[in-house]
């Protein structure tokens, strides 16, 4: 049986940036919508070069997030800036930084 961690490591991450916030929010739900739309499964995030990120990002992970639990998938983020790190642990949201955390929450499965 593969599990969720050996399945995503298979998988191209999405990448996002340099800005998520109120300014660029439009265009990063547009981006996220296609990727529901064509990702079959859990949906990877590359974070890596996010520069600024505000709660606009943090409100577009978690709609993004809630759309992939409602099918029984889950949202992994694979990299993760020190802005992207800081403001999720700030808003207390640091388990959407574990995959394995993230995949629990979404199909209700303990790792």
């Amino acid at each position: 049986m593969t599990t969720p961690m050996t399945a995503l490591s298979a998988t191209i991450a999405l990448p996002l940036g340099p800005e998520l916030t109120i300014a660029f929010a439009a265009a990063c739900r547009d981006t996220l919508v296609d990727a529901l739309a064509t990702t079959p499964g859990d949906l990877a995030l590359d974070l890596g070069e996010v520069t600024d990120f505000d709660s606009s990002g943090v409100q577009l992970l978690l709609a993004t997030q809630r759309s992939l639990a409602e099918r029984g998938d889950a949202l992994c983020i694979t990299a993760a800036s020190a802005a992207v790190r800081d403001a999720l642990t700030l808003f207390g949201l640091g388990g959407l930084l574990d995959p394995a955390t993230a995949h629990a929450a979404a199909t209700g499965v303990a790792h």
